[in-house]
């Protein structure tokens, strides 16, 4: 055994660089950039980029931040690159406090010892930090876009060279911004395992961005509109033509010396897959519009909330989308509007798909529902329509309210085939004691709406009973979004 002072010294193997230089590393921003440089190398995968096409590629990113040196700032028209290197690589040699000082020559000889291909061919000793060759340099904030967060600076550590990088990974990280949306001075990308859709998202990327640079003076400081990025990402599920095998991710940096961040939101598997299906399956694409305008706000489109809703909490989808319907009713002074049944078919695929609400239990609701609107359809006054309502919203008694249902029940004639008992302990626990009671309640809410607009029910009674049924039932629903939304 050796002595504790004694130092040992231990040769650390380093793997080579393969003949495939182009690898898939867990790092989403450098799987995006890899897309984005295979994408720009015309080749069909990351893998199938050669050597040759690689050095190309790079060579071709850096005549673009070449093209920069002519110009006196960013505002200039040609300035996309230069007005994006603030963002991306902040204080590089493309963009120095001394700037203005320098020659349009002395500005090209910077990015070009910047962003030499001679990196190809250097040899550091230490592993990647992505994917484990040998790495070629160190590299920190004015390379690459580290997109770390607030609580973790994008600085080098004291005493740290910075991260080591093989060419290949750093070759991928200078292609990520191709691969991103590039304005409201943050990087906007979408990301996920499922490397068919990824490869499709970044190439649509891509073209955006170039086009973006070729025509646009510089990067813009407009504030993007509501939600923006979310729906961005909506829109791009619904667009891509095969299934989705993995969550989709939104991934916001900035690599600013004004701000670094860093923020990712998952929209899930059943979400992503669900949302395909409102293209592809007729039913729900005719309801997909009615969806979406139950799910506006009155500074906030419905496509962009439903977004954002889907990212950060579905079950406001659900909660929105009755509570619209019970304002469209209280506005129409009892009429249940016509959406109510073209809502059906895709609210109850939400309930299921991307809620989990079992298939047994949601039929299950809608059968309870069935039996209410046959208590209730016997009435044409709005008042017994009303008190439902009221009964289950937030602070209601619907336990009360069942109570006296069920004895009507009873004791009046009831369709043929029905149910002996209104109220069954399994819909009795769905509505009360599931962890999703709320969930459950707003559903019974909805097919009962539902069945009584199938069944052509239509309120009858004089304009004051109509007036107190339409103030009663906005207030109900004005408290349950209130109460619920965020």
């Amino acid at each position: 055994m050796p002595e504790h002072d004694e130092v040992l010294d231990v040769a650390v193997e380093v793997p080579a660089a393969p003949s495939t230089p182009v690898l898939l590393t867990a790092s989403p921003l450098q799987r995006i950039g890899a897309f984005a440089l295979a994408d720009k190398a015309g080749a069909a995968s990351p893998g199938e980029v050669t050597s040759e096409a690689l050095v190309a590629v790079v060579a071709g990113m850096t005549d673009d931040l070449l093209r920069t040196s002519d110009l006196a700032k960013a505002s200039d028209p040609g300035g996309f690159w230069l007005s994006a290197s603030y963002l991306l690589w902040p204080n590089s040699k493309i963009n120095p406090s001394s700037r203005g000082r320098l020659s349009p020559a002395e500005r090209r000889a910077r990015i070009e010892d910047w962003r030499s291909g001679d990196a190809a061919s250097r040899r550091l000793g230490v592993p990647c930090a992505y994917c484990g060759r040998e790495a070629c340099d160190w590299f920190g904030k004015v390379d690459i876009p580290l997109g770390a967060s607030v609580e973790h600076r994008n600085t080098t550590a004291p005493g740290q060279q910075g991260t080591p990088l093989c060419f290949p990974c750093v070759a991928c990280l200078w292609a990520f911004p191709y691969g991103a949306r590039l304005a409201g001075g943050r990087a906007t990308a979408v990301h996920s395992w499922d490397d068919a859709f990824l490869a499709w998202s970044v190439q649509s990327a891509v073209r955006r961005t170039q086009q973006d640079a070729a025509v646009s003076a510089a990067q813009k400081d407009v504030k993007p509109g509501p939600y923006e990025r979310e729906l961005s990402v909506l829109k791009a599920v619904r667009g891509y033509g095969h299934r989705i095998t993995a969550p989709v991710e939104l991934v916001v940096l900035s690599n600013s010396n004004k701000e670094q961040l860093l923020v990712t939101q998952e929209m899930s598997e059943p979400i992503a897959v669900w949302l395909r299906s409102t293209v592809r399956r007729s039913e729900r694409a005719k309801g997909y519009p009615v969806l979406v305008a139950t799910q506006a706000a009155r500074q906030v489109p419905g496509e962009a909330f439903l977004a954002k809703r889907l990212f950060s909490r579905p079950g406001q989808v659900l909660v929105r989308a009755v509570t619209h319907l019970l304002e469209r009713t209280a506005a129409a002074r009892g009429v249940i509007p016509p959406e109510a049944v073209r809502l059906g078919p895709i609210l109850h695929s939400y309930c299921e798909e991307v809620l989990n609400m079992d298939e047994k239990d949601v039929e299950r609701i809608r059968s309870l529902a069935g039996r209410l609107a046959s208590v209730l359809g016997r009435d044409s006054r709005p008042g017994p329509l009303r008190d439902f309502i009221r009964a289950n919203s937030r602070g209601g008694d619907l336990h009360g309210w069942f109570r006296t249902k069920a004895v009507e029940w009873q004791l009046f004639p009831r369709p043929e085939g029905s149910a002996p008992v209104l109220l069954p302990v399994h819909d009795y626990r769905l509505i009360f004691e599931d962890e999703r009671s709320w969930a459950w309640r707003r559903l019974l809410t909805f097919a009962v709406l539902e069945a009584l607009a199938q069944a052509g029910w239509e309120p009858k009674g004089s304009k004051e009973e109509l007036r107190e049924f339409s103030d009663d039932v906005a207030d109900s629903a004005a408290h349950d979004s209130d109460t619920n939304e965020g």
